[in-house]
């Protein structure tokens, strides 16, 4: 969450085909003063510039600089989309391995998470790239941790509900297109979805549940934003931060409690996502599609049969009602 009680972890589940952060809303650990010093005895390496430190391994320093290269080519914009002058200080922790990455970030972690966040303190842990064992999209991951960290900053200590804060960030980011959500359109088709209201404090374990999850939360930000006329994540993020409590913000905006916004939603997706599941299911796309060829074919030949009675009708004014005469020379 936003709060400076709970971090934020993102993972890409190994099963998981897209471009999808993962993350889980766990109780933040305890600021250790001597954490940092006792990083650089353990032969860390540190890397800084432009308002941004990564700590790393020797091993890791390629992944650093990559790192630094994605805040130079995306901070800036981000910071720029939460109204703030830039996302410095911002300082990222590179953990080498497993046991390293739950000690940083001093709490449980599922097996796909690679990055948390903690906005308040501007810090960013994540795997090292060297010890995921799925192709890891590094990019999309760091962008979606400092989008955590803009809207971190500008919410402060309002409480927001872990679906908003992980749509907002996605939306923030820009990570997320309606075709990449098969899991949400079939849910959505047959009833399988996860109540927002079991999205409130954390997110389902399991990297396919937790893909539905991310998916809905993504979507109830776009519908609420489409719903209330606002353009910009970050507008909303800051109306969220003006008001100081996500409830009052949502009735100012929307006009509903969460009840109403969540019942609104579903039937949105069942509208919206109807058509994809379909086109998404081979057997069930070739009945439709020749369903719609039957009904072409008897369309046309109702077309055909009117055409016929007209041209008759016209004949018959043409010749006085007399039957037409047969030529000399007509083929039998």
């Amino acid at each position: 969450m936003i709060s400076s009680k709970r971090l934020r972890i993102f993972g890409w589940g190994a099963a998981i085909a897209l471009h999808l952060a993962l993350l889980v809303a766990l109780p933040a650990p305890a600021i250790d003063a001597s954490a940092e010093s006792e990083r650089v005895e353990r032969a860390w390496e540190r890397l800084s510039a432009e308002g941004l430190t990564v700590d790393h391994r020797k091993e890791d320093a390629l992944y650093a600089s990559r790192v630094l290269d994605i805040y130079r080519d995306r901070g800036s914009e981000i910071a720029r989309s939460m109204a703030l002058p830039s996302l410095a200080p911002l300082h990222v922790v590179i953990a080498s391995s497993n046991e390293e990455f739950a000690a940083e970030a001093s709490a449980g972690v599922p097996d796909w998470g690679v990055g948390c966040a903690f906005p308040r303190r501007g810090l960013i842990v994540l795997k090292s790239p060297r010890i995921v064992s799925y192709p890891l999209q590094m990019e999309a991951v760091v962008v979606h941790e400092m989008a955590h960290v803009a809207a971190g900053r500008v919410l402060g200590r309002v409480d927001v509900p872990q679906w908003f804060d992980e749509g907002i960030a996605m939306a923030i980011a820009g990570e997320w297109r309606l075709d990449e959500s098969p899991s949400l359109a079939s849910r959505a088709a047959t009833g399988g979805l996860i109540p927002l209201s079991a999205l409130e404090r954390a997110f389902p374990g399991g990297s396919d549940v937790a893909a539905l999850a991310y998916a809905e939360s993504f979507q109830a930000v776009r519908f609420l934003m489409e719903e209330t006329g606002i353009v910009e994540p970050g507008d909303l993020v800051r109306l969220i931060a003006t008001e100081g409590d996500f409830d009052r913000a949502l009735l100012a905006t929307y006009g509903a409690s969460r009840q109403a916004f969540e019942r609104d939603l579903f039937d949105f997706f069942g509208r919206r996502f109807r058509w994809g599941l379909i086109l998404r299911d081979g057997r069930l796309l070739f009945s439709v599609a020749t369903g719609l060829f039957l009904v072409a074919l008897v369309v046309r030949l109702r077309r055909s049969r009117r055409r016929m009675r007209e041209w008759e009708e016209e004949e018959r004014l043409r010749t006085g009602g007399r039957p037409p005469r047969r030529s000399d020379t007509s083929w039998n």
